[in-house]
């Protein structure tokens, strides 16, 4: 298959530009190695780099040996490093060697990309020997924006860069011919039912993804969580998997589950951190303007891909209503860090029990953001909205629910429905 250009693209190079280290992280199989042998070359234009992965263990006993030799003997002006959290004693010689570099200036300097698919060592590293001298970035499994190979900047961007929604951008929804937005919604649909991985792209068949994802979730609790060495029971780890998935895009309660499992509370919280650090799950903190409001403590949990979300559960599955919020989640982390400032996301909820699944918070501004999976949205919809607006009056400026459905219109003042395709994808 064609490679599908990642958005992250457009943020990495100018971080290289201007730290000349960058720091990938993300999941396995998320695209990072094509994302640095072929994407990332071709955008700087450099026909000649070194890539290195640690995965090899020969390359990390070459490294042990005379780190700081081996990098400076490399002539090329890009050089990866794949995987470096499986050798931790690579980060103090690449410091020496980094600082060295700086202090000489001038042209010829080495540009470096490193990548990892476990923060769990890595960023430990990187905060001792790394601080200050490198920009650390994400690549998530593919976004609905990318799988549609949207050039246009996403309605989401517009509406928070400009503050507003207006009846003109409805207009532009409702002159779509009906062949684009059945196509559109298509790709949508399939994204919502499989998720983003790329390899899952590449397969058509049924039964070839859902076996890819069987394997993928296999070498992951063979592979990575027995590699960071703290699990001691892998069948009740991946029970915890199994029943914190089950609670996607809810509240988590942390001694509910541990009940359910049969395990101490403490080994929970150790298996939520070590999937979390794998990027396997997401913890939502609550929105907190004033600590006198009566607001819940515990986070939300969301696995946020589907498709692992299948083979995790099988034939139990998500809820419709939480696997859908749990994907708008996902297109939310995605999109929020290719904005020059990147707002904070948290989800809304009183004591009294008035929610707003999402609100981005950035410097001035709250956007409020509800999700409700059905094709039409009504006025009673907007009423959780209406009332965070009437308390927050001069940081919000609009809210949004976004659904399913094919017609963006305001269903209060100020309130407006948007398709999920358009708001998070592109028309």
């Amino acid at each position: 298959m064609a490679f599908i250009k990642r958005n992250v693209i457009d943020i990495v190079l100018p971080k290289i530009k201007q730290e000349q280290v960058v720091v990938l992280t993300g999941a396995r199989q998320t695209g990072k190695t094509t994302l640095c042998e072929s994407l990332i070359p071709q955008s700087m234009s450099i026909d000649d780099f070194t890539y290195i992965s640690f995965d090899d263990p020969d390359e990390r006993l070459r490294f042990q040996k005379a780190a700081v030799s081996i990098l400076e003997s490399i002539e090329t002006p890009l050089i990866i490093l794949d995987e470096v959290q499986k050798i931790p004693a690579l980060f103090d010689p690449l410091k020496y060697v980094i600082d060295r570099q700086k202090r000489k200036g001038g042209p010829g300097n080495k540009s470096f990309v490193l990548t990892g698919s476990s923060q769990l060592t890595l960023l430990s590293n990187i905060r001792e020997s790394l601080a200050g001298r490198t920009a650390l970035l994400h690549l998530y499994p593919f976004s609905l924006s990318e799988v549609l190979v949207c050039k246009a900047v996403p309605l989401l961007t517009k509406v928070w860069m400009g503050k507003k929604l207006s009846q003109r951008d409805a207009e532009r929804i409702s002159i779509l011919s009906p062949d684009k937005v059945r196509s559109i919604m298509q790709t949508r649909d399939e994204h919502q039912q499989w998720g983003g991985y790329p390899p899952v792209w590449q397969r058509k068949e049924k039964a070839d993804r859902i076996n890819w994802l069987k394997d993928y979730r296999t070498t992951y609790v063979e592979r990575d969580i027995s590699d960071v060495g703290q699990v001691g029971n892998i069948d009740s780890f991946v029970l915890v998997q199994k029943l914190l998935c089950a609670r996607t895009g809810q509240i988590l309660s942390i001694s509910e589950v541990a009940r359910d499992a049969s395990l101490a509370v403490n080994t929970v919280k150790r298996y939520i951190n070590l999937l979390s650090m794998t990027f396997q799950c997401y913890l939502l903190s609550p929105y907190h303007e004033n600590i006198s409001k009566r607001l819940i403590k515990s986070p939300k949990i969301y696995f946020p891909d589907a498709g692992l979300n299948k083979v995790i559960l099988g034939e139990v599955g998500t809820g419709s209503g939480s696997g859908y919020e749990s994907w708008v989640f996902s297109e939310l982390i995605k999109w929020k860090q290719l904005q020059p400032i990147e707002p904070e996301l948290f989800f809304y909820r009183t004591g009294a029990g008035m929610e707003i699944d999402f609100l981005l918070v950035g410097e001035g501004m709250i956007l409020p953001i509800e999700v409700k999976l059905a094709d039409k949205v009504s006025y009673a919809d907007g009423r959780n909205i209406e009332s965070f607006i009437a308390e927050h009056k001069k940081l919000v400026p609009l809210g949004i629910i976004v659904y399913h459905g094919n017609e963006l219109k305001a269903v209060r003042k100020n309130i407006w429905a948007v398709p999920d395709w358009a708001l998070l994808g592109c028309f």
